[in-house]
């Protein structure tokens, strides 16, 4: 998760800068502009001269508010400072919130070189289809009963409600959230008038401000609102499917039109100017139904394959070409089914080694989806993912962590990372030059004892008997453990609590770990490897960082890891997302390791590719 950097503070302005790798878009502003309506003041967002009204979702979007890029938040009224203190929190929370789409874990497919000419295309969502192609086409079905216009708003406000309360626990039913209220800003931007011409005025003009823009397939949300609007009033139009398997190809597809063509006989998708970064690729990688983006002429009717495995479309493929893809598409098929059918058992090499895959969790909601995809246990509990905008008494983050605990033998929870790109709103930091090297992880047991203090004695008054790991965050030295393993022991003391079952390890983030391997090893129970971090700190390169990447991949980073590895003394385990890659894998099994933490939904997937080699 990527969060908010301050900068500076004034009187009626914050200088703020989005950190969220999918910038500040549709879903988190939708959410920030309904906190701006509850606040008694007027609030502005300034980027580069241009003024947005914060009320405004519309005028927001219209910023293009990039990843690392600054923009400053004004505020007037009876308390500006207040207002300005309450939205840059939320701000933070939003932003941590903002998952970045994990990338779909492939099984190992080899790829296949068709004897048929095809063309390479980028793949929104994997699978194979083999249908004949049919273009888009709507037809207006007339409807018994038109509506005005602000009852046909609020119709279909009405059924984006329902939409949300139907998939409120999937993590996109904010999409329908994030429509409501663009329906609700074009309602106002209108006037309020019953005047459909003003009203579809309003949405011409909202899509022309982001033309061009790092927002631009946010287009679809409007024409799709236009569509739910204009359906209640006479003009409902619709695709007509045909009753037999078919490949749709599309200029693009709007949000709405993804569930009802789920329901069809539809086997693939090609999408001629399509986003990988629109809501409609999002529900199309939910739905699991297969699409490329292809700018492609092809007549009517034309048998196609469509391998998303490997990014081919092939029009008037050769019988064998079929036979291919077909045994290509039932061996993807079986795997999907296989992995997800074996995620709860023992992840076995084809040498015999046992592997456990263990999830990186940040609350109960994502514990039980680990639960539910065959988790092994929790490698990675991230605290300060839990209590994000009012700081927690002891007893509810009992309450919380004892929840987890209850579902897991093996739980590690790392004590608060805040810092460096994560904060909550009641643990205060002095601004920093470059806070990834300030005051972040276990450095925070100096800086904000009593914090640290209330979180280990909910832990320990959670575990009550059990074995639970603690693990602390971005040690640089033995001592630095030695003061925080004391500091834990003496909160246990002092509560009267019973931890002969906690163990207490470090997560290895800093590099001069590498070179205090030795010391480490006679005071720590075990090692988590965290390589985001520890990318970052050996590449030099800040990973929120908006141009400079690191190799993820690097011969570098897998030299340290080997190096790690073989010094180490006690358990060793992998938590950071390169254990979720299928060309990482295979090299850290190599080096030894035994012990991955993932995301929960990569679990039967890499369960798999590790069981096949």
């Amino acid at each position: 998760m990527e969060l908010i950097r301050r900068l500076f503070y004034k009187n009626e302005h914050i200088t703020l800068q989005v950190t969220s790798g999918n910038g500040f878009h549709l879903r988190p502003i939708a959410r920030f502009v309904n906190e701006v309506k509850a606040l008694d003041a007027s609030v502005t967002l300034i980027k580069d001269g241009q003024k947005a009204d914060a009320k405004s979702i519309n005028a927001i979007l219209a910023l293009g508010l990039e990843h690392g890029d600054f923009f400053i938040l004004e505020a007037k009224g009876r308390d500006p400072r207040g207002a300005l203190s309450k939205l840059s929190d939320f701000f933070a929370v939003l932003m941590q919130d903002d998952f970045i789409e994990e990338k779909t874990v492939a099984l190992k497919f080899q790829d296949i070189i068709y004897q048929s000419p095809g063309m390479s295309r980028e793949v929104i969502a994997q699978g194979i289809a083999i249908a004949p192609l049919v273009s888009y086409a709507q037809k207006i079905v007339p409807i018994g009963h038109k509506k005005a216009l602000k009852d046909a708003i609020a119709t279909a406000i009405g059924e984006l409600n329902h939409l949300y309360q139907v998939h409120k626990n999937d993590a996109n039913a904010a999409i329908y959230l994030a429509q409501i209220g663009l329906l609700e800003d074009i309602s106002q931007i209108a006037g309020g008038k019953d005047d459909i011409s003003t009203y579809l005025s309003a949405i011409k003009q909202s899509i022309a401000n982001l033309q061009g823009g790092a927002f631009e397939a946010r287009r679809l949300d409007y024409m799709d609102i236009q569509k739910r609007v204009l359906a209640h009033m006479g003009e409902a139009a619709e695709f007509k499917s045909p009753t037999t398997p078919f490949i749709l190809l599309s200029d693009d597809l709007l949000p709405s039109e993804i569930q009802a063509l789920s329901k069809q006989n539809i086997k693939g998708v090609v999408l001629k100017k399509g986003s990988m970064a629109s809501h409609t690729a999002i529900l199309l990688r939910s739905f699991g139904i297969p699409a490329l983006i292809a700018d492609v002429q092809i007549t009517d009717g034309t048998p196609c394959i469509l391998d998303a495995l490997q990014g081919f479309l092939i029009p008037d493929p050769q019988p064998a070409d079929i036979l291919i893809a077909q045994n290509r598409a039932e061996k993807y098929r079986r795997s999907i089914n296989k992995a997800h059918q074996k995620r709860f058992e023992k992840t076995i090499t084809p040498s015999g080694g046992l592997i456990k895959i263990l999830a990186n969790i940040s609350d109960l909601k994502s514990a039980l989806e680990a639960k539910e995809q065959g988790s092994d246990g929790v490698g990675l509990l991230r605290s300060e993912f839990m209590f994000r905008e009012t700081e927690p008494t002891a007893e509810e983050q009992t309450k919380a962590y004892r929840e987890i605990f209850e579902l897991f033998e093996d739980v590690t929870v790392r004590t608060l990372d805040v810092g460096g790109d994560k904060s909550l709103p009641y643990i205060q930091i002095h601004d920093e030059a470059n806070p990834f090297l300030g005051i972040r992880g276990v450095r925070l047991f100096r800086s904000h004892p009593h914090i640290m203090e209330t979180q280990l004695q909910a832990i320990f008054q959670a575990a009550d008997g059990r074995a639970v790991k603690i693990m602390f965050p971005m040690v640089s030295s033995p001592q630095e453990f030695i003061y925080a393993k004391n500091f834990a022991q003496a909160v246990a003391t002092r509560y009267g609590l019973d931890i002969r079952k906690v163990s207490f390890g470090i997560m290895i983030e800093v590099p001069a770990v590498i070179f205090e391997m030795e010391a480490f090893n006679q005071i720590v129970d075990f090692y988590s490897i965290g390589t985001n971090d520890l990318t970052q700190y050996l590449f030099a390169i800040e990973r929120t960082h908006p141009t400079l990447h690191a190799d993820p991949l690097s011969p570098a980073l897998f030299d340290a890891l080997n190096i790690l590895y073989q010094k180490s003394a006690k358990p060793i385990s992998i938590c950071g997302e390169i254990a979720a890659e299928k060309e990482a894998v295979g090299k850290l099994l190599e080096i030894g390791f035994s012990i991955l933490s993932i995301a929960p939904s990569h679990i039967p997937t890499i369960k798999e590719i590790i069981r096949n080699g």
